[in-house]
Order: C-alpha cells, then structure tokens, then sequence
C-alpha cells in the first residue's frame, strides 16, 4: 500500500472514530434530558396533589361551616328580637337575619329559599328567633300564616309528656310524630339538657326531655313549629330552675335529673299540693336508708309506664317496666310528669319527719312510720273507715 493511501485510510479511520464519539455524546445528553424531564414532572405532580388537597380542606371547612349556617346543627340558643318591614323580599329577610347574627351567609338563605321554592311573601312584624333555628324555621316564622291567630294554653302542672303532646296537637298545633322527633333528637342549648347527656340518660327512659316541659299558661301562634313550642317550654324551665336550685341538688348529693325525677314522683303521689314536703321526706328518709327500704314503691311510677304504653291509666304492681319501683331499686329511668315549681322545691327542701310509708285518695295524703301502720290504713281505704293517725310535724 501507498504512503498516500495510508494516509487516507488513517484520516478515514479517524473521522469515524470522531463520528462514533460525538453520538455516544449525544445519547447521553439526551438521556440526562429526559432524566431531568421526568423530576420535573414528578415535582409538578406533587405540587398539583398537595393544590388539590389544601384547596379540598379549604373546601370542604367551608362546606360544613354553610351547612351548619343552614341546619342550624350547633349554634347559639340566644333570642334575638328582629324586624320585619313591609313588602319585605327575601334578599332584605336575609340581610337583616345576617345583620343581626342569626345566620351568617345571607346569600346561601336568598339561593336555599329559592331551592324551596319559597314564594318569597313576609308578614311585617316584630319576631323572636334564635340562630339555632334552621333556614326553614326562620322562613316560617315569617309567613302570614304563622300570625293568622294565637291561643293561650295552659299545661296543667304534673301533666305528662304524652298529655302535653296530645294537648298541644288537639288545640292545632304540630303532630304527635314532629313533637316526639323535636323531644328526642331536638337540638337545645340549654345547660341542664347538657348535664343530663354528660351523665347519660338511661336507654329505657321512656323521653329524652321528660320533667322538663314546665307546666305555665303560655300563648303560641296558631302555626308555631314543634320546635319552638318546646323551646318556649324549655326556657321557661331554665327561669325557674334557678342556680340556686342547681347547687342544692350538689349540696343533697344527686343529680339535677334524679331531683327532677323526684319532683314528678312527688307531683304524682301528693293529693294536695300542702303535702308535698311530706311526701319528700317519706322519699328521702329512704334514699337515707337504703339498706333497710332500696325502692322508693311508688304507684305512680308504676302508673305512668302503663299509660304510656297502654293507653289505661291503672295500677298493677307486677306490671314489667323498669319504671316499676316495687321491682327495681332506686329511681326509675326518668321523672314520670312535669313537675311544678312548688314540686321542685319540696323535692330539694324535705320537711324532716320520721315517716317512711304514705298513702293517698283524691282529698288528702296519710303518712305513717311503720309497715304495720301503713298496711292498717291500706285496710281501712279499703273498708272506707280511714282514720289519719296523728302527722308529727315537729321532726
């Protein structure tokens, strides 16, 4: 081979060494591009999913603060005096309820009342309402037809939950069923009711707000909400039961609940109001002595279960209830009535006797100490010859 074409053959060789080189080169520029293409992506997916997820809490806070705004699910039990003017729409109702701190999204009521498909007309007037209340409630309260009347009722004081409901829908207002819904699952701010749900009431009661209807003469609109009777009822228990009340119920060592529940046991059992603090302190003396007398034996509890269940208000001592207080020790699972204030006070301040038994009829209550003298007057009720042996009013 020629000196020239060993030149060229060396000068080829080179080039194609050149040639291999700079694609080696290329591949791997090209690989570290699609390496850094790929972090990048990952990085932005990241970005994208933790976007997502603080917006969808953001979202989602928003969401369940609007929907308690609406349902009114835990908000305040203030009342709150409001104005209605006349030809008011719903933007203006919606206004003034926000204004006044009854709800807080005034545009979410304008678009929920449309939902409904509110036909928008209010009744100018002056109103109690409390944020507690939800956007349906509020509307109603509103409406011509909420005003169209009112009536005075009076509960008559011992009266039971059942004959409170009843008495309620026969003058026109609510149904049995929302009335029973608003009594169980009715949300209140009120302390005792917060009390009583920290104790824990028991599972056999037989309602959730029993003793607490308080008894009074009230005026309702002819229209009011189920809810709103009972919290009128309700409040009006949380005027009477006072603070001092309260720290009695601490001082005697029970529960504000078990001394309602002996207050509608003493409503119940008493034939007249001026037997009251009697009647509390036959209760007492036994929940003194428990070893020796562990039931309370009270008839009207005994009563008050049948009635709910049966309809009959009678008396059978083996009737099986957890209200039975032959059969089962302490107090039953909740008071029986709802008690008067003048109950309420006899059950916290007992008049001090030495008597453990009574029995009553229509006209008066006797009281007696022993087993042996309360079975002879059970005798003489039953012969019509009863003879009241002397009350000891000095113990």
């Amino acid at each position: 081979m020629t000196e020239k074409s060993n030149n060229e053959h060396q000068k080829k060789t080179e080039d194609n060494s050149k040639n291999i080189t700079a694609k080696t080169s290329g591949h791997k520029k090209q690989k570290r591009g699609e390496g850094a293409n790929t972090v990048i992506s990952i990085v932005k997916a990241v970005v994208y999913i933790i976007f997502v997820i603080v917006i969808s809490v953001f979202v989602a806070a928003e969401i369940i603060k609007i929907g308690n705004d609406v349902f009114a699910f835990v908000k305040s039990d203030e009342i709150i005096e409001i104005t209605i003017p006349e030809n008011a729409t719903t933007d203006d109702v919606a206004g003034i309820l926000a204004d006044n701190g009854v709800i807080k999204y005034p545009k979410i009521f304008s678009v929920y009342s449309k939902l409904r498909k509110d036909d928008g007309e209010y009744l100018a007037g002056t109103y109690s309402v409390s944020p507690m209340q939800n956007y349906d409630n509020l509307r109603d309260e509103f409406k011509p037809k909420a005003v169209s009347g009112t009536i005075d009722i009076t509960i008559p004081e011992g009266y039971s939950t059942d004959e409170i409901i009843n008495l309620f829908v026969e003058k026109g207002i609510g149904t049995k069923a929302g009335f029973v819904d608003v009594i169980e699952n009715g949300d209140f701010d009120y302390w005792f009711i917060k009390e009583l749900e920290e104790y824990g009431a028991r599972e056999d009661r037989i309602y959730r707000l029993d003793g607490y209807l308080f008894p009074d003469t009230y005026q309702f609109y002819l229209a009011s909400s189920e809810w709103t009777v009972i919290n009128k009822l309700l409040r009006r228990f949380s005027q009477i039961f006072t603070t001092e009340y309260r720290d009695q119920c601490e001082v005697l060592g029970y529960t504000v609940d078990e001394m309602v529940t002996l207050a509608s046991m003493i409503e119940k059992e008493a034939a007249n109001p001026s037997d009251f603090f009697l009647v509390s302190s036959v209760f007492h003396n036994r929940l003194k002595a428990k070893w020796t007398f562990p039931k309370f034996e009270s008839d009207a509890t005994v009563v008050y279960a049948i009635a709910h269940e049966t309809g009959e208000r009678t008396i059978d001592l083996y009737y099986d209830t957890p209200y039975n207080t032959y059969q089962h020790e302490g107090f039953p699972p909740g008071p029986i009535s709802n008690p008067s204030a003048s109950a309420m006070l006899a059950a916290l301040s007992p008049q001090e006797s030495k008597y453990y038994f009574f029995i009553s009829n229509d006209r008066q209550t006797y009281f007696t100490e022993t087993k042996a003298e309360h079975e002879r007057l059970i005798e003489q009720f039953k012969n019509d010859t009863v003879v009241q042996p002397p009350v000891d009013t000095d113990n």
